[in-house]
């Protein structure tokens, strides 16, 4: 048994360090970072810090919007999101250092790069959700703002990634003068690791769980 949750402990944290790396060679595609990433980006060139110290305030504040959300309600295990938060905001700027190299010369390059980082997210994505252990902060979120509003979180999660996008495009006009990290990348990636995240389940599910149990 301890073996098993270590196991599960284990892939947790690989899905996480995956999903960094992802969301890293979405910055470094230049055709718009994924809705999880898009507002710390932005709002790291505002700052000038790095994305994962970013991605960590960001932590803090989508656990307190949880707290206010939920109240009593707001399971003590869910606290583990600053834990959680604060390993996948230093696995974020690790991943940005391991793919500092790559720089996509040309649309085409910069697309395939794009499209292999939904892939990367995408299996990073089924690995979390098949450990179930505890929710990224944005993610938990939006689980939050699903149990208040008594919605699915599959109805509400396009709506959030929408606000979140909005809100990155105005800051990086607003304090930048342009528009940063927004761009047709984003849309896409909105649109499509859902379901590549289906498909993957579809062929690797079984494979996953032997190595959990």
């Amino acid at each position: 048994m301890e073996l098993k949750k270590i196991s599960r402990y284990l892939i947790y944290l690989i899905s996480l360090f995956i999903i960094s790396l992802g969301a890293s060679l979405s910055i470094k595609a230049n055709l718009g970072t994924s809705p999880l990433i898009c507002l710390p980006y932005v709002s790291s060139l505002i700052v000038k810090l790095s994305v994962g110290e970013v991605m960590f305030v960001f932590t803090i504040i989508f656990i307190l919007i949880q707290v206010a959300l939920l109240r009593g309600g707001f399971e003590k295990r869910q606290y583990l999101q600053l834990v959680i938060g604060t390993i996948f905001s230093a696995f974020v700027d690790f991943s940005m250092m391991l793919v500092n190299g790559i720089n996509p010369v040309g649309y085409i390059s910069q697309m395939t790069l794009l499209l292999l980082s939904c892939v990367v997210v995408a299996f990073g994505v089924l690995l979390e959700i098949q450990t179930e252990i505890v929710y990224l902060p944005a993610d938990g979120v939006i689980v939050a703002i699903s149990k208040v509003l008594k919605k699915e979180f599959s109805y509400v999660k396009p709506f959030v990634d929408s606000s979140m996008v909005i809100l990155a495009a105005a800051l990086s006009i607003i304090f930048l003068g342009y528009l940063a990290g927004v761009r047709e990348g984003t849309i896409i990636s909105a649109v499509i690791i859902g379901p590549i995240v289906k498909v993957l389940k579809s062929y690797l599910d079984p494979y996953i769980e032997r190595i959990i149990e």
